[in-house]
């Protein structure tokens, strides 16, 4: 008798469109800080455009045909600078999984390729149950030789978050004015030339990722701590336009900790060493919102840990010497000498 691996299915869905991109980035972090299954997450949401890593809200949309159509702005991470437009009718199929679960399955590995490969395939296995004639490729899911999918993937090491939306029912007429940029794309019910039942996808899906992986599919909700970081993403990151139309994110580590990074000499000089007393003291309050993490110059990049963390403002400190130096969820706030307790203090504060 065979013994099914688990994983936790995800129905979860917000009202708010940008939550929901919260939601995402939510599970993949609680998914690499192993506190939680690898997770299938199935859900819709409202008519919106999706900014992916890099892509440009400037050239890459029309946003006046957004505002004509009233389509939001939203920007997710990815690895790929890509533009997809979701609405009610399309199915956005997420998984949060560490790919090492996949080696038994994969033949021929080719890296980051042969894992997207696999990961559509499941979708496929799910959708040929409904007698759709579709195939599956590393970079889509594909009808009649036209693509019926977007992906935005976002790698951690061996932890792969990746963000689908599957064209089920989608109306494509507005894509096509929006995108500057357009790829050839269609609709599941465009080539059936009939409109798809939305459960009966979701529930093929589930079977075909169930036989793909060899697992079963258990229906949880988001945990409390997952709840608590999906608010906290949401209101420091996904509401904001800094990040949405100018592509600025804070930094945190693991489930969302307000990260103070310590940049300094090896070994300490004096003036380190206080620094480091100072940081350690005046978070000492507050251990359960604020990771302190000391980066000590020439100690390499895992005094950490195997899965190293490390801002882009640190590694700039590092290449330009900036020491001492106090970063803030990916600020540079303090450089060259000891800040005054209230202003670390405060400036620690306001960035929870």
């Amino acid at each position: 008798m065979s013994t099914f691996k688990t994983w936790r299915l995800l129905e979860h869905v917000s009202p708010d469109f940008r939550m929901n991109w919260a939601i995402n980035e939510t599970i993949f972090r609680s998914r690499r800080t192993n506190l939680t299954l690898d997770t299938l997450r199935l859900w819709q949401g409202l008519k919106s455009i999706i900014l992916g890593g890099s892509a440009s809200y400037k050239d890459d949309i029309n946003y006046e045909v957004c505002q004509k159509h009233h389509v939001e702005v939203v920007r997710a991470n990815s690895v790929i600078p890509k533009v997809v437009y979701h609405d009610a009718g399309s199915l956005n199929v997420t998984f949060a999984i560490n790919v090492k679960s996949l080696e038994n399955i994969i033949k021929d590995h080719k890296p980051i390729l042969s894992e997207y490969q696999i990961l559509n395939e499941s979708i496929v296995k799910g959708l040929q149950k409904l007698d759709v004639n579709v195939k599956a490729n590393h970079d889509g899911i594909y009808i009649a030789d036209k693509r019926i999918s977007d992906s935005l993937p976002v790698w951690f090491y061996d932890y792969l978050l990746f963000q689908l939306t599957l064209h089920i029912n989608t109306d494509l007429s507005i894509y096509e004015q929006i995108i500057k940029t357009k790829e050839h794309l269609t609709s599941l019910s465009h080539e059936l030339r009939e409109k798809i039942a939305m459960d009966d996808v979701k529930e093929a899906i589930v079977q075909g990722v169930e036989e793909t992986f060899d697992v079963k599919l258990e229906k949880q909700n988001l945990t409390e701590d997952e709840q608590k970081l999906a608010e906290k993403l949401f209101r420091v990151k996904y509401s904001l336009n800094e990040w949405n139309i100018n592509g600025h994110e804070p930094f945190l580590i693991g489930m969302g900790k307000t990260t103070v990074e310590v940049f300094v000499a090896y070994p300490p000089t004096s003036m380190c060493r206080k620094l480091i007393e100072l940081v350690n003291d005046v978070v000492s309050d507050l251990q359960d919102e604020v990771s302190v993490m000391i980066w000590m110059r020439g100690r390499g990049v895992y005094q950490h840990g195997p899965y190293p963390e490390i801002s882009p403002v640190l590694s700039r400190a590092h290449k330009q010497s900036i020491i001492p130096a106090v970063i803030i969820n990916g600020e540079l706030k303090f450089s060259g000498s000891i800040p005054l307790r209230e202003d670390l203090r405060k400036a620690i504060l306001n960035a929870l």
